[in-house]
């Protein structure tokens, strides 16, 4: 029996674990998503505390973003020849022992270690969980599926800011303790997730050949090595567009159209509500009219959302269009956890998926410092264009990738 034929689908939208599953990827990647953020929010205590400069800290977030692009294809790798259950296991518990070890460290050098250990295991967990969804969902339900587990990234935006305002004044460690409870959410994936055998672990393909083990050189060759750097540079873009939009969107509006702080300190909240719903209305599309249409779609509503800001005055109204701007980027964030999996054969997909939204990442670190460079010479008006700019640079990468839907499994 190989993964898809993990359960007998007796249900036109997939097995007959798929809930059990949806509802523990959910949790997962609400973790990860939970343990990114609150480095965030904990930033200025770090600094103060540590006694460190504005780039020290920054690294800090490098280090964490360095080591989910390793652990992507470190884990990938258990994933596809031990099991995709047994990898997410393995970083729910130990990116939450982890998060937890924020007590035993006090210096930056002791912090730069904890994060990048910490991010590999941070990085083991989208893979497994985008290739499961696929196993578990029948192709019609698929972007829905991946969109609403890949929608926690909105969720633990609003939960970090909620758990920050609570916690900060009192213990900011207390923050990181919370995340370290994904050692609890380990245990109901234990539970609810069936075991998968590895299709590695079946000796011949169907023409007989020897499959062997899986490894990073599996997915660099042939059409899917192609697709790989593709897609990979299509995610540098869509956390690149979004992650210099969202750094500095709040510093333009206070700077230059004169909100208050008390305001801005709400504004993350409400663009995170607006990407949740983003999440759940392309994957709705993605399944309706295929995955390239739907990320065509929202691409062009974050290439035109932007500029917005700009062209408008009025700081009110800018407010609240951080909404629509939320809702744009729910749609490339939620798509490519079917489009990234699907893109792949079977065995394979959580190992190339992985390292593709992981190793994108780069977009996260490189986006924010160079839009903040631009807008130190230009203005921020001239980096938040860079960032439309960045939108439009994946939409034309996107033409060159494959639709997906309606392909059952892709065979090379």
């Amino acid at each position: 029996m190989n993964r898809n034929e993990v359960k007998k689908q007796d249900h036109p939208s997939g097995t007959p674990d798929r809930w059990k599953v949806l509802l523990a990827t959910f949790v997962a990647y609400l973790y990860d998503s939970f343990d990114i953020i609150i480095l965030a929010i904990a930033m200025p205590v770090l600094i103060k505390i540590l006694d460190i400069t504005l780039p020290e800290g920054g690294l800090l977030a490098s280090a964490t973003m360095i080591g989910a692009a390793i652990g992507s294809i470190l884990l990938g790798v258990l994933a596809e020849n031990r099991g995709r259950k047994l990898a997410l296991l393995v970083s729910l518990f130990l990116f939450g022992i982890g998060t937890g070890c924020v007590y035993l460290v006090h210096t930056w050098g002791q912090w730069m270690i904890l994060r990048f250990v910490t991010g590999i295991f941070i990085g083991g967990v989208w893979g497994p969980c985008v290739a499961l969804i696929s196993t578990h969902w029948t192709l019609q339900y698929r972007a829905r599926a991946g969109a609403f587990i890949l929608s926690t990234f909105a969720v633990g935006g609003i939960a970090a800011s909620f758990v920050g305002r609570l916690v900060l004044s009192v213990d900011w460690r207390v923050m990181f303790l919370v995340g370290a409870t994904s050692v609890f959410a380990g245990f109901y994936a234990w539970w609810a997730i069936p075991n998968d055998r590895p299709a590695s672990s079946e000796k011949k393909s169907e023409s007989g050949v020897e499959k062997g083990k899986i490894s990073l050189g599996s997915i660099l060759v042939g059409e899917t090595g192609k697709r790989l750097v593709l897609a990979t540079l299509l995610n540098i873009f869509i956390m690149g567009a979004w992650w210099g939009s969202a750094t500095w969107i709040p510093t333009f509006l206070s700077k230059e159209r004169g909100l208050s702080l008390t305001m801005m300190a709400n504004f993350s909240v409400f663009m995170y509500i607006g990407m949740f719903f983003g999440y759940q209305f392309f994957g709705y599309v993605g399944d309706h009219l295929g995955r390239k249409k739907a990320l065509m779609f929202s691409f062009l509503t974050c290439i035109v959302s932007i500029p917005v800001y700009i062209l408008i005055s009025n700081g009110v109204f800018l407010f609240w269009w951080g909404m629509v701007v939320g809702f744009g980027y729910g749609g490339p964030f939620g798509i490519v956890g079917a489009f990234f999996a699907e893109l792949f054969p079977e065995r394979v997909r959580a190992l190339a998926g992985g390292f593709c939204f992981n190793v994108g990442r780069i977009g996260a670190v490189v986006a924010p410092f160079t839009v903040g460079v631009l807008g130190k010479m230009y203005g921020l008006q001239m980096g938040l264009l860079m960032a439309s700019c960045m939108s439009a640079i994946g939409l034309f990468v996107l033409l060159f990738l494959p639709e997906t839907a309606g392909v059952t499994d892709l065979k090379k």
